[in-house]
C-alpha cells in the first residue's frame, strides 16, 4: 500500500521549506551530549539522508493524483472522507486479536507499525477515494460472477463456529454478582453497567462488545475462560454467571452466533459482490496511481545528501 511510504517525520517538510526559503541552521545547537554539540546542520542532514527523499516522492504523487483528480472532474466531500476513515478504522480495529487494549490504543498500534499517523493517514483515505472515482465507472461484477465465485471457493468460504459476546470485568466476585443482579433486574443496560463498571478499557470503550470468538482458534490463554463461557451460552441476550478471569471477574452476553461450515450462497451472495467488487476496485486504482506516477512530467530539484556526504540514490519502489 502506497500509505505504508509515509513517514512520521514532520521535521523533514519544515526543512524543505526552510532550505526553499534560504533559511540557515548551522550555526545553532539542536543536542549537547555530555558538552559535545549535534548542530542543526547535523540533524538537518541527517533527516535529508535518511527520510527527504521518501517524504518528497509521497508529495509528489499525492500533488499528481491530485491534479489528475481534477482535470477529470473528480474530488471528495470532507464528509465521504471522514466516513471512509472510520470505516477503515472499525475495520482495523475489528480484524485485531482480542487484548485487553482500548480500540484507541489498538488503531494507533496499527498506524505506528505502518509509520502512520491520523492525519497520514486521512490523506491516503482521500488519495484512494480520488483513484477510485477515476476509475469506479470502469469496474463492474455480475451475478455470474459472484455465483461461479462461491463455487470456485466453497473450501475458502468455510467459516468457524462462532460467538460474539460483550463482557464485563471487575475486580471482585462480590461486585460482579452485584452488577449482574443489577442487569437482570433491569436497574441498568449491559452497555452502560459495562461504561461504569468494567476496569477493561476495551470494556467501557466500546460497551463491552468483543471481536468474534472461534471455535478452536488459538487465543492467548488469558482469554480461554471468556472463550470456554461464550460457547455455554444458547440465546442472544443470554447472561453468562460470574466467573474469573486472569484480569478479574466477568459478565458475559451474547449478541450473536456463527454456525461453521460454508454458509447458504444466498447467505452471503450480497457479500462476495460487494466483496469483488472492492477488490477490483481497489487494482484498478491501483494501476491508476502507477500510471499517474509513469506518465507526470517531474522535475526534482533538491540533492538528498548521504552518510558519506554524496547525493542520495532514490529509494526503489516498494
Amino acid at each position: 500500500m502506497a500509505a505504508n511510504r509515509y513517514l512520521q517525520v514532520f521535521a523533514v517538510l519544515a526543512i524543505l521549506g526552510a532550505l526553499g526559503a534560504g533559511l540557515t541552521w548551522a550555526d545553532e545547537p539542536a543536542a549537547k551530549v555530555n558538552g559535545e554539540t549535534i548542530s542543526e546542520a547535523e540533524l538537518i542532514e541527517e533527516l535529508m539522508s535518511r527520510h527527504g527523499y521518501a517524504v518528497l516522492e509521497t508529495m509528489i504523487e499525492a500533488l499528481a493524483i491530485r491534479q489528475k483528480a481534477e482535470e477529470r472532474g473528480i474530488s471528495v466531500t470532507t464528509e465521504q472522507i471522514e466516513a471512509r476513515y472510520q470505516q477503515a478504522r472499525r475495520d482495523i480495529i475489528a480484524a485485531a486479536p482480542p487484548s485487553q487494549l482500548s480500540e484507541a490504543q489498538v488503531f494507533a498500534m496499527w498506524l505506528a507499525r505502518r509509520s502512520l499517523n491520523h492525519e497520514t493517514f486521512r490523506e491516503e483515505v482521500e488519495l484512494q477515494l480520488l483513484l477510485e472515482g477515476m476509475v469506479k465507472d470502469q469496474v463492474k461484477v455480475t451475478a455470474r460472477e459472484v455465483a461461479e465465485y462461491y463455487e470456485s471457493h466453497r473450501q475458502q468460504l468455510e467459516r468457524p463456529e462462532a460467538v460474539r459476546v460483550c463482557h464485563i470485568t471487575v475486580t471482585t466476585k462480590e461486585e460482579a454478582e452485584r452488577v449482574r443482579q443489577e442487569i437482570l433486574d433491569g436497574q441498568i443496560s449491559f452497555a452502560d453497567a459495562a461504561r461504569e463498571y468494567s476496569i477493561d478499557p476495551y470494556g467501557r470503550e466500546n460497551a463491552g462488545l468483543l471481536p468474534w470468538l472461534g471455535r478452536g482458534e488459538l487465543p492467548k490463554a488469558a482469554w480461554e475462560p471468556v472463550r470456554e463461557q461464550a460457547f455455554k451460552l444458547k440465546a442472544d441476550g443470554e447472561i453468562s454467571p460470574v466467573f474469573q478471569t486472569a484480569m478479574g471477574w466477568d459478565i458475559l452476553r451474547r449478541e450473536a452466533y456463527q454456525k461453521g461450515g460454508t454458509p447458504p450462497f444466498e447467505e452471503i451472495e450480497e457479500d462476495l459482490a460487494a466483496g469483488l467488487l472492492k477488490a477490483r476496485l481497489a487494482r484498478a486504482a491501483q494501476e491508476m496511481r502507477t500510471a499517474i506516477a509513469r506518465l507526470a512530467k517531474i522535475e526534482r530539484f533538491v540533492e538528498f545528501p548521504s552518510a558519506s556526504g554524496s547525493a542520495a540514490e532514490p529509494e526503489p519502489d516498494s
